[in-house]
Parts: C-alpha cells; structure tokens; sequence
C-alpha cells in the first residue's frame, strides 16, 4: 500500500479499490457513484454507516479534523441510503428482513426511503461529555442513530412485517466509552466494542468466512464499522470518499484481519 496521501484528491469514477480479501473489501470512492452502488453484492446481510448529519461538525476551537465531505446541508443522504438497500424488486441491495444502522437520522427521516418495516430510536450513551460546540453550556453525551428492518414489499411493510425481527430484545440505551481524547482518528470514530455489538445482534458468522454475512458500510470514515466486523468473523464492503480517511481504514482492517487470522488458526 501507498503512503497515505495528505492531498484533498477526488475519487475517480467507479472509485479504486485500496484492498480487496475474503475478510473485506475497501474502495476510496464517492457512495453517490452509481458504478459503485452496483458493485455491492446483492443479498447482503448489515447497512450500518454513520453518514454526514449536515451539520457542518466544529467544536468551537482549532480542530485537527476536517470538515467530512457531504456535510454542509446539501446531500439528500436517506435517498442516497435508499439506493443502496435496493430501490426495486425483492433480491437488489440489502436482504429482505435484515437490519439497518444509521447514526445521526432518526426513524421518521428513514423509514419511508430505506422502506423500513419497524424501525426504533436508539442511544449511544458516551460515558463521557465531548466538547461539542464550546459556545453552548451544554456538552453532548450522547448520540442518536436509528435501526430498522428493511422490508422490500410494500404490502408487507403494510402488514409490519419485521416488528419482530430482533434476535435479542436489548434496551435501547448502549453504553460503550468513546475513544479516548487525542486517540481518534476521525471526528465521528465510533468505538469498536459499540460497533462490534450492533454487527454480532444483526448479522451471523459461519464456518467459512465466504458464508459469514457480509456488513456493508458506505460512509466508512477511518473505518471502524470493518475492524468490528473482521473481529466478529463477518465479511465488510467499506466505501470512503476521503483518500486519508480510506488509507487509513485500510490500515485499521489489515491488522484486523490479521488478528482474525491468528484467531482462526488457534
């Protein structure tokens, strides 16, 4: 692999592949690209992503993270999520009855364009208080994010097919520490223990890790949502518009895999 490039560089059309395994592959691209929504195997088991929140992210100070890209209010990012569950038929995108993740969107903002047939409001409660926005007296502690079932029928949507999809009834409130302060790679890290429990309630791992389902992630960021998923024997398919944030997943994914290994072999 290259050295990670400090350049502000735009993916080419149908993006690049940065690594391809059993275990995972990573593509630097943009997740609007139609070429790349194409590539992903349809009949996959997990969306789980933590797109841009159309906040325009800045903590008050000098901040070493960069705006994300997509962030600024003028990406329709449900409908772009809709396009890679599958807009039409029964067998394109995302499993009929398997789950979704979405962080920073509520219920009411999914359901209709991921075509959800039960969906709840979920916490990641941070054990801790970030700085946030620094000229408001209150520090978040939290985030919200979304899961739902994805339905591809409307007729059973209308049946609520799905309501009871959850191979675990679990409170909705996670508690899982965020990386610590000066540790994190990406504004929006989530941690790996968060991550890693969503993946293991909604997805199955299996003998071989081609039969192991396959947890797709979109908007991947440092790659969090594939390190989880390598170490909880499951396959990913990440997607990421920025070169260093790509490079750097894939990284992230390589010593995963290589864990993964160790473990399979033991």
């Amino acid at each position: 692999m290259t050295d990670r490039l400090a350049l502000d560089l735009a993916p080419p059309p149908g993006g690049q592949i940065l690594h391809h395994t059993d275990r995972a592959t990573i593509i630097w691209g943009d997740c609007r690209d139609p070429q790349i929504i194409a590539s992903v195997p349809d009949g996959y088991g997990l969306l789980c992503t933590d797109p841009p929140y159309g906040v325009r992210y800045n903590s008050g100070r000098s901040d070493r993270f960069q705006e994300i890209p997509g962030d600024d209010g003028s990406v329709d990012w449900p409908g772009v999520l809709a396009q890679w569950v599958g807009t039409t038929g029964t067998t394109r995108g995302l499993a009929p009855s398997r789950h979704v993740y979405v962080f920073g969107y509520m219920p009411d903002q999914l359901t209709g364009p991921l075509r959800l047939g039960s969906a709840a409001e979920l916490v990641w409660d941070k054990l801790d208080i970030g700085s946030g926005d620094l000229t408001l007296p209150w520090g978040p502690g939290h985030e919200l994010f979304t899961f739902g079932v994805h339905v591809k029928r409307a007729s059973d949507r209308a049946k609520s097919a799905g309501a009871l999809s959850a191979r675990l009834r679990r409170g909705s409130v996670l508690r899982y520490p965020r990386p610590g302060r000066g540790r994190a790679r990406h504004s929006n890290e989530k941690p790996i223990p968060l991550m890693r429990d969503l993946i293991e309630s909604s997805t199955s791992r299996a003998h071989r890790i081609e039969d192991s389902d396959l947890v797709v992630d979109p908007c991947a960021g440092s790659g969090s949502t594939g390190v989880a998923a390598v170490l909880s024997g499951r396959r990913c398919f990440l997607v990421e518009i920025t070169r260093t944030d790509a490079e750097l997943a894939v990284q992230r994914v390589q010593a995963a895999e290589r864990i993964a290994d160790l473990m399979t072999a033991a």
